[in-house]
């Protein structure tokens, strides 16, 4: 069966303009919302997600156009337990900020929870939140393992297909401190990648 298609930027699919802020936005272009990833480069190394965007368009909206705004660009990974999950996405770095691209104020969306999206392997793209409505914003986790007891609190928005490497590299660094779980050194988002086909690989 064909993929479905939705109306979409089209910065998701080249990035062929560069915006200086979440308003600024190109012509609509129609491709396949089942080729949609994103390459977070970090100093650890790449770490490539295909993103689910037919099932969670709001959480991805918000994602493309952070990283299109390069909103990530220098934020670290400021939680990291090993066995669990790492996270990141705060420009603060202190793990209690971040604004959402959804509205000129910020201001945090709801979770969108599709039952056949469980926590069930190593490498599960989700958005962060503090356990309350409405507070999804920027902050974002990639899971080490299966996780049954995040199911239904959190929005999945994607999967790990390329960068296991990297992860193993980012589960063994060690942390401060048994709380926190901050890593004694920085693992830092140097850049991003938008692809419009997510198994693409680059012409040489």
């Amino acid at each position: 069966a064909a993929a479905p298609h939705v109306l979409l930027r089209g910065w998701w699919a080249s990035r062929p303009c560069h915006p200086t802020g979440f308003g600024q936005l190109c012509q609509p272009t129609t491709i396949s919302i089942s080729a949609m990833a994103v390459t977070l480069h970090t100093s650890l190394g790449d770490l490539k997600f295909e993103l689910y965007c037919e099932h969670a368009p709001v959480a991805c909206e918000n994602f493309l156009r952070l990283c299109a705004s390069d909103y990530y660009v220098n934020t670290v990974f400021h939680r990291n337990i090993k066995g669990f999950l790492v996270q990141g996405g705060d420009p603060t770095n202190a793990g209690k900020g971040g604004r959402s691209a959804m509205s000129e104020d910020g201001d945090g969306f709801s979770n969108e929870l599709v039952d056949s999206l469980k926590f069930s392997h190593r490498g599960i793209l989700a958005m962060a939140n503090s356990g309350k409505e409405n507070t999804n914003k920027s902050q974002f986790f990639v899971t080490y393992a299966k996780a049954p007891s995040l199911n239904g609190m959190y929005t999945i928005m994607g999967r790990l297909i390329s960068g296991q490497e990297t992860l193993d590299v980012m589960e063994k660094a060690p942390v401060q401190d048994a709380k926190k779980y901050r890593p004694k050194l920085d693992m830092t988002v140097t850049g991003t990648t938008i692809h419009a086909n997510p198994f693409a690989e680059p012409v040489a």
